[in-house]
């Protein structure tokens, strides 16, 4: 579980004791709870470049890097057909250098007039999980309680 209020954050993985997040994840949180992070995009990251183009899940893509400062580049895949996100490889820097994740969009559907990823992908070294999205219900008010840390036992 990871929560992010804007500023702040916090991870938390089962049998694994609670974690503050830090510059690296700090920047990964902002992208991935942006929900209009396309249209963000170039405020994000202003030095934003087409490198190449590659085949991600055997559709054709292009490839840009963005940088932001303080931070290593990152790697972004956009569908030429669709023009969606297809996938991010960003790096977080760890006691052992440059740590990658790669995340993958796919099952993109309309919500009210929004193309939005059902699933999403991530992949780090040593781990792999999936997140499905079974509804996706806009403008709905949350709890502040669900982002209060829990007590450290």
């Amino acid at each position: 579980m990871s929560v992010f209020d804007g500023h702040a954050g916090w991870l938390m993985f089962p049998n694994k004791p609670l974690r503050e997040m830090h510059d690296a994840d700090l920047a990964a949180a902002r992208i991935d709870a942006d929900l209009h992070f396309a249209l963000h995009i170039q405020q994000m990251f202003p030095d934003l470049r087409v490198q190449y183009s590659e085949k991600v899940a055997g559709r054709d893509a292009y490839v840009l890097l963005g940088t932001q400062s303080g931070q290593p580049p990152t790697q972004f895949c956009f569908d030429k057909q669709s023009g969606l996100l297809v996938r991010m490889v960003r790096h977080a820097d760890s006691p052992l250098g440059l740590n990658p994740s790669q995340v993958d969009y796919a099952d993109y559907r309309a919500v009210d007039g929004v193309e939005v990823p059902f699933r999403v992908t991530v992949s780090e070294p040593g781990s792999s999980w999936t997140i499905q999205v079974e509804q996706v219900q806009q403008n709905v008010a949350i709890d502040d309680a669900r982002f209060v840390k829990p007590v450290q036992r």
